[in-house]
């Protein structure tokens, strides 16, 4: 058992010999103040040792890192917080010296909610402040250490100080270290989900078109975005599948003040219940089976700007209280982690449900509901914007030509009278799905006919698409009517074919992907990889 008496002697010296070797080798910091409390504990034959670390914007001191003869007690301890004026600690903080407390129970510093709340039977504390060039930033505290009784005491005390106070100083300088590193690195974490969104944004990026709309319905729509966009308030964009709930996310958050900052945007239905977690809050390393290392989510990813929530009524229920903790907290906590992290982004939440009615079920909650429709907006369906049609047709079949490499000549007068007319029940995707699928059937430098367009489109054949083959047999009959398939390579042919088909079957099944993957007969990855190959998402 080491020597308290001699805290320079041997004991101290090698301690002081295994810290210098961990700071040359760089030990990240979690190791290296584990490293610290443990040896101390040894040093100072104590009951526990603890690192408290200032939290200045809470006014709090926590436990971060410590060590007890009791393992259950320094699980509690990892869950406290209190005021940095209270207990010795408080004092210690604010004076910038060390102490040595004989008996806390007859000091009027002492604060004894630490000791109920975990179980600690605290007689005397050594304590130093750790101290960096920003002030005070924690306490280093060994509770209950051993002294031998008899002459000399004072002097063990006093060489104990000076020893904590100086190994005090080489952890505040550890941390303060790992601070900026952790600090930079977290900066990478965020810049490289940031990245990795982006790509994901360009490579879908062709997929968007600028909202065009001269009627009524949409210059409504345009006054409220424009209201909307000047504040920071939390936006429910509400409206039927393909109606551009994303792009009204988009244009609200480039015409406010956090334009600058980024907009990342994710699909709550895309992901199961534990991946969508991670995914939004960021997880801790060692969290789960992969997790090597800590990771931002989406909501610290986009600091400064905007997170669009698309497909919220999608949000699992067990997720939904975490993400009304966001909206009125303002702090989120990774999954595995027991730090709050503050965050400054704006929400922007959609959906195709009606959410009314879904709290009204018992499917979302209604606090959550009322947190995210604080200014409902609602896309107009194209039923109810015809006179839109033109404008649109014009945008889409400008950006599909390009995307083909295929130029045509226009369309027929009769095509846009049909295109205008039919019933888009899945809007404005459906209307791109349809120009892309008639510039694949249509030969460069001729012009759009109404042969090229599906038989839902023109009315051809609909009783054939819908006798009995299902959806596959109507694909296959409106392609090949007017022998617009056969004109054309097969790989082209093919890809016409699919492209109906499976906007089809989205159709059918509202636009959700499980269930439509479920006719299919395939998986929803290799569904979702079927519209990504095709261009449909």
């Amino acid at each position: 058992m080491p020597d308290p008496s001699n805290i320079y002697g041997p004991e101290g010296y090698r301690l002081l010999y295994d810290l210098g070797r961990a700071f040359a080798e760089c030990r990240k910091i979690d190791e290296l103040v584990e490293l610290v409390v443990e040896r101390c504990r040894d040093v100072f034959r104590a009951e526990g040792v603890s690192v408290l670390a200032l939290d200045e914007t809470a006014g709090e001191l926590y436990f971060p890192w410590a060590v007890a003869s009791d393992e259950k007690v320094a699980a509690r301890l990892a869950d406290l917080r209190f005021a940095a004026d209270k207990g010795v600690a408080g004092a210690v903080l604010e004076n910038g010296k060390a102490i040595f407390v004989a008996d806390v129970a007859s000091d009027p510093r002492w604060y004894s909610g630490i000791d109920e709340d975990s179980g600690l039977a605290t007689h005397s504390i050594l304590a130093a402040p750790l101290v960096s060039h920003r002030g005070n930033v924690g306490v280093l505290e060994v509770i209950n250490p051993t002294f031998d009784s008899g002459e000399g005491e004072d002097a063990q005390v006093d060489e104990s100080l000076l020893f904590l106070e100086s190994l005090a100083g080489s952890v505040a300088v550890a941390l303060e270290n790992a601070g900026f590193v952790e600090a930079l690195q977290a900066s990478e974490r965020s810049l490289r989900t940031r990245a990795d969104q982006l790509q994901r944004d360009i490579a879908r990026r062709d997929r968007f078109l600028t909202i065009a709309g001269n009627s009524p319905a949409m210059q409504s729509l345009f006054d409220e975005m424009e209201t909307v966009a000047a504040s920071p308030i939390t936006v429910l964009i509400q409206g039927e599948t393909g109606t551009g709930k994303e792009l009204v996310a988009r244009a609200i958050h480039n015409e406010g003040e956090r334009a600058d900052g980024p907009f990342l945007a994710v699909n709550c239905s895309a992901f199961p219940e534990t991946l969508l977690e991670s995914q939004l809050f960021g997880h801790a390393r060692g969290s789960f089976t992969g997790a090597d290392r800590d990771k931002a989510g989406l909501f610290e990813a986009a600091a400064g700007g905007t997170l669009f929530l698309d497909e919220v009524g999608e949000m699992p229920s067990a997720m939904q209280p975490k993400l009304l903790r966001v909206l009125q907290e303002g702090e989120i906590l990774r999954v595995g982690d027991t730090r709050p992290r503050d965050v400054d982004v704006r929400v922007l939440a959609a959906t195709n449900r009606d959410l009314k009615h879904e709290v009204d079920e018992g499917r979302f909650r209604e606090d959550l509901y009322y947190r995210l429709a604080v200014f409902p907006l609602t896309t107009p369906p194209l039923r109810e914007r015809r006179e839109d049609i033109p404008l649109i047709v014009a945008t889409l079949l400008e950006r599909v030509s390009e995307r083909h490499g295929k130029k045509t000549a226009g369309l027929a007068d009769e095509v846009m009278q049909a295109l205008v007319a039919a019933e888009w029940e899945g809007n404005v995707r459906e209307l791109e799905n349809e120009i892309e699928r008639a510039v694949a059937l249509t030969p460069a430098g001729e012009t759009v006919t109404l042969a090229r367009l599906s038989a839902r489109v023109t009315g051809r054949d609909a009783s054939a698409a819908g006798a009995g083959a299902g959806a596959a047999t109507g694909a296959a009959a409106g392609a090949a009517t007017g022998g617009a398939a056969a004109s054309l390579p097969l790989r082209e042919a093919r890809r016409a074919f699919e492209m109906d088909y499976v906007a089809r079957v989205l159709q059918r099944n509202d636009g959700n992907v499980t269930r439509a993957a479920e006719d299919m007969g395939i998986s929803r990855v290799a569904l979702q990889k079927k519209l990504k190959d095709l261009g449909l998402r």
